[in-house]
């Protein structure tokens, strides 16, 4: 999975995406970061890129989504419809972590 940051844009590109269920669910967990983020997906490419005011996001609280994002990785690197099922769950707990978040 290819990351590409800088505040106020992020990228995400992975074949992992053309998997509509998976792509639903990462784009529904950027879209818990910020109100008004911008999210489009370019199929040819299989990315994900999210714009957002960089003002109203704090870079440091998403450092605790980083093990979460490390769980996932390896089963998205080697994806395999048998492990569906596990990104789509690692995604959920992203997106979990980001509403306590949220909410404290």
């Amino acid at each position: 999975m290819q990351y590409n940051y800088f505040p106020g844009r992020l990228r995400v590109r992975d074949p992992v995406f053309r998997v509509e269920e998976i792509r639903a669910a990462a784009i529904h967990a950027v879209r818990m970061l910020a109100d008004d983020v911008e999210i489009s997906y370019n199929e040819k490419t299989a990315s994900i890129l999210a714009l957002y005011d960089a003002s109203k996001v704090n870079v440091g609280t998403l450092k605790p989504l980083i093990p979460y994002l490390l769980k996932i990785e390896p089963k998205v690197r080697f994806y395999t419809p048998a492990k569906k099922q596990d990104i789509l769950d690692g995604i959920r707990q992203i997106e979990e972590r980001i509403a306590q978040g949220l909410a404290e």
